[in-house]
């Protein structure tokens, strides 16, 4: 069949062996030897055809036909000078093997024609319409595959500036040796620019697919190389999602929401991979990768596990990145991808998990060495009025959970001390070697949860120390942890950046808390430090590193209101709770909560409406802790510069210091009868005090944090190599 190109022709199909065209005279052979077979596709300024060389032997080719129509001068005159730059950037690119061919660019007939070699083999649009989802494996094959070729494309200086799904041609298996091996090709140069410097300088055409395109070409019609690598990004998000772009963004802020997507869907994907996808599709063009090489480099720099992220690992020989370029050219070498690329996360993984925690652990933010904890604890007080005995417990009780019984054993552990009559016992459960972050009693007083450097929170029984259950859902350390008044609930918090919800009864996961974007990370920019719960139980608040506290609502897990007034890390945050009688439902002080953070202000925030009331300032240093007393009357505070101070709610001002600790303070407590204060400290004690009078009634060898039982008669601490000691009035 022969296709007629004129575009008023009501019936252009014509046989092959005819030179016009038989229903409108036309002639139907371009240039006397490119013979037009079917369209094959339409746009704004020009059809596509599937044509034959008779020249070539009867050689597949394609040709594109520029029409301008309906269009004014200006348009039309741009899409002409596009459509020339597309054969004047097939011709430089030249012969590469994943680049279409150009035979030849000319006018005929009044209209202006391109033809190109023919790709046979679908778009990865048309695949993912067909096939579904792309798996993790087949995004790392099309970063090593395409990011060789935008390499090349940007060393000859020139910007694609569209790339998307249907621009990526996959080759068809059986013709795949014509392009030697490669798998994948890009096409449709239309919108191509140089790379000088003089052309970047200028403001540019706005060109590029929305959702696709980075916003400096949206806006200013600027492109670099980092702007094509984030077209490659948002392609891989939606080949990953099978959501289009434009449905990946929240129209109030601009960021992406690709990961609700996923986790909707039911599907994870390495971190190496969230990471990397996450530097290609940043707004800024400096906090991108800046060439493919760098990203190249990167990924072929490293060595890791399978691809998902909670799978047995895998040994695997690095791979420089001319053994990756040649395995492109040798694919029957290659190992499985997910062996090669997921080798290459787990040592990156390694490194970052270290630097970030280094960044957010309280711990190691306090440069806190544990060895110090019992070092310090030899003098413990410098308060001439104590004398305490320095001789050990006998009956310090340890719970090893490695005992199949469970049975308790009678130790003698040197360091804990009792140093007076009013404390006269210890309990010291332990179940690991870790450092406990955080802890929670329940309203009754029977159960605890602690969470821990090693991503689980634990539930025990208070008065055995019996290990009742493993909580298992985060993937970093747990930082903190709060529980409902009803004690069915707990919701916890860490390095993660994730919320979640936990079913005590069940002894399941409840709910995931999602930001307003849609993401899995409750709090994208940093870790979450501190979690607390309304008295009415139905509102969660949560203070991050990323410097803002959010509220949620706990029965949905849906985003209601976002604070960023604190300067720094928000260390903590807490509810004013008045008490659990029902008149006290309605109590003013029952809508407020308070927050502490690193940049040493304390600030008091109305619940219902989110307004700051109050900023306490008096810490020469971070606050990490603040607890209220039991009619919300007075709060709590402690912090780096070794004291706690205690603060009147309603006037701001500071009614007492409390000092004798000779390192930060990382905890407070305070009974439910507002007669004794806790504090936690990198000195190694915990100390007790007259929150009346500040006198120090006692200084115990503990550690943060600290918590109070609902009756007042136990206390509960931190103790060194992840022991949880319990002390009893």
């Amino acid at each position: 069949m022969s296709y007629c190109l004129n575009l008023h022709c009501q019936q252009p199909q014509n046989p092959n062996d005819v030179e016009f065209c038989q229903a409108c005279g036309s002639k139907l052979l371009l240039r006397g030897h490119y013979q037009v077979i079917k369209p094959i596709g339409n746009g704004s300024f020009g059809r596509t055809f599937l044509a034959v060389d008779l020249d070539r032997f009867n050689t597949s080719c394609v040709v594109k036909q520029f029409f301008p129509q309906n269009h004014n001068l200006i348009s039309t005159e741009k899409a002409s000078e596009l459509f020339k730059r597309e054969a004047e950037q097939l011709l430089k690119l030249g012969d590469n093997p994943q680049i279409p061919t150009l035979y030849a660019y000319f006018e005929e007939q009044e209209n202006l024609y391109l033809v190109e070699q023919f790709i046979a083999g679908k778009t990865l649009l048309q695949e993912l319409e067909e096939q579904g989802v792309f798996s993790e494996n087949k995004i790392w094959e099309i970063l090593l595959e395409l990011l060789p070729l935008l390499k090349f494309i940007h060393e000859e200086k020139v910007i694609h500036r569209d790339i998307k799904p249907e621009n990526i041609l996959r080759f068809n298996t059986s013709r795949s040796l014509e392009k030697g091996k490669h798998k994948l090709v890009l096409i449709d140069f239309g919108v191509a620019k140089l790379n000088s410097q003089d052309f970047a300088s200028e403001i540019g055409t706005i060109t590029g697919t929305l959702g696709y395109a980075p916003i400096e070409q949206i806006r200013g019609g600027k492109a670099y190389p980092a702007s094509d690598l984030y077209s490659l990004g948002m392609t891989c998000i939606h080949l990953l999602t099978q959501i289009a772009p434009n449905q990946l963004f929240d129209p109030f802020s601009g960021e992406l929401i690709w990961r609700s997507h996923l986790v909707q869907q039911g599907r994870e994907i390495s971190d190496r991979l969230e990471k990397v996808l996450d530097k290609l599709v940043k707004d800024l063009v400096k906090e991108r990768y800046q060439s493919a090489t760098e990203l190249l480099t990167e990924i072929s720099h490293k060595s890791t596990p399978n691809i998902h992220p909670k799978t047995h690992i895998y040994q695997v020989e690095k791979k420089s990145l001319e053994e990756i370029q040649k395995t492109q050219e040798e694919p029957e070498k290659v190992p499985h991808i997910s062996i090669i690329v997921q080798a290459e996360v787990e040592a990156w993984k390694n490194r970052q998990n270290v630097a970030e925690s280094n960044e957010y652990k309280r711990g190691k933010i306090f440069h806190n060495n544990i060895n110090s904890h019992y070092q310090s604890t030899q003098k413990l007080s410098e308060e001439p009025h104590l004398n305490y005995q320095s001789k050990p417990l006998n009956n310090v009780i340890e719970f090893e959970k490695k005992k199949a019984n469970l049975s308790s054993t009678k130790t003698k552990i040197r360091n804990y001390l009792k140093l007076s009559q009013l404390w006269k016992s210890v309990q010291i459960i332990q179940e690991h070697n870790v450092s406990i972050n955080t802890i929670a009693i329940s309203p009754h007083g029977f159960t605890l949860i602690t969470g821990s450097d090693d991503k689980i929170i634990r539930l025990w029984n208070l008065k055995t120390g019996q290990l009742l259950h493993k909580f298992l859902g985060h993937t970093a350390e747990v930082y903190t942890i709060a529980i409902t008044a009803d004690g069915r609930r707990i919701f916890s918090g860490g390095d993660d950046r994730t919320i979640l919800a936990w079913n005590l009864q069940k002894k399941t996961i409840a709910d995931r808390f999602y930001s307003h974007l849609g993401y899995p990370y409750s709090h994208r920019g940093g870790a979450i430090l501190s979690v607390a719960i309304s008295p009415d139980n139905e509102t969660v608040i949560s203070g991050s590193a990323d410097h803002t506290i959010k509220l949620w609502n706990q029965r949905n897990g849906e985003l209601l209101c976002k604070l960023h007034e604190h300067l720094d890390k928000v260390f903590c945050v807490t509810y004013a709770k008045v008490n659990n009688t029902d008149t006290a439902k309605n109590h003013p002080q029952n809508h407020i909560f308070a927050s502490s953070s690193a940049d040493s202000s304390i600030k008091i925030w109305q619940a219902g409406t989110c307004v700051s009331l109050k900023t306490l300032r008096g810490h020469s240093g971070g606050v990490y802790s603040i607890a209220f007393t039991s009619d919300a009357q007075a709060i709590a505070s402690g912090g780096a510069d070794r004291t706690i101070k205690l603060w009147d709610v309603r006037t701001g001002e500071l009614l007492n210091i409390f000092k004798g600790h000779s390192r930060a303070v990382l905890s407070v407590a305070i009974t439910p009868d507002s007669q004794i204060l806790a504090s936690g400290s990198l000195d190694g004690t915990v100390k007790l005090w007259n929150l009346q009078t500040g006198k120090l009634l006692d200084s115990l060898c503990g550690y943060h944090p600290v918590q109070f039982t609902s009756d007042g008669k136990t206390l509960v601490s931190g103790g060194e190599g992840g022991r949880i000691l319990i002390w009893k009035l």
